[in-house]
């Protein structure tokens, strides 16, 4: 998505070129290919743990630092994996997203209209909202020493990455459509007015 707005943006009149189904459809190939060679590595590193206490986990799903937790086996081997794996496809797409908003920022300077900067910052910025709030919690769900792990805490996290932050993504990426920002401020001046109605009697 960060290279689809770097393209909107620095190269609008090639986009039909530059993000055409020869350049998308590998991308999207190597997502899939590079989750589901990352979830297959934990899966079998996680086979070969022994879990012989309690095998109730404390937690909403099933992930990998609850199962260690529980785990009689040394989990250093997967403690690593998981820092090591994580973080690189962390740093990877953190660093695609930094670069293509890097060239975006410097196509918005050169910029001689102030509404097309208007216009870049509100498409770019509702992107970067999303990306930021996802990437953070990862961050700090994943690349982490062991010691640090609070499952209480690992829990509202997981709910928060998992439903909290899809739930919003709507509302970040909608409000710079235009019907939805009028829909908003009708409802918070009726919400205001309501109020104020309210206080008076």
């Amino acid at each position: 998505m960060a290279y689809d707005r770097y393209v909107a943006n620095c190269n609008p009149l090639l986009y039909s070129v530059s993000m055409s189904p020869r350049v998308y459809i590998p991308c999207t190939v190597a997502s899939y290919i590079g989750g589901i060679s990352h979830t297959t590595i934990h899966t079998v590193a996680t086979f070969h743990l022994s879990f012989c206490g309690s095998k109730e986990i404390r937690h909403i799903f099933c992930d990998i630092p609850p199962l260690l937790t529980i785990s009689c086996s040394d989990t250093h081997t997967n403690q690593l994996l998981l820092f090591y794996f994580v973080g690189s496809i962390e740093i990877v797409t953190i660093l695609i997203v930094l670069i293509s908003y890097g060239f975006i920022l410097l196509a918005i300077l050169k910029m001689h209209s102030a509404e097309g900067r208007r216009k870049v910052f509100s498409t770019c910025g509702s992107h970067l909202t999303g990306v930021s709030l996802y990437q953070g919690t990862i961050l700090f769900m994943y690349v982490r020493p062991s010691s640090s792990y609070a499952l209480d805490h690992d829990m509202i996290m997981s709910i928060f990455y998992t439903i909290v932050i899809p739930m919003l993504n709507p509302i970040i990426y909608s409000l710079r459509n235009k019907d939805v920002k009028e829909a908003v401020k009708k409802l918070s001046e009726r919400n205001w007015f309501k109020t104020k109605v309210h206080f008076k009697n």
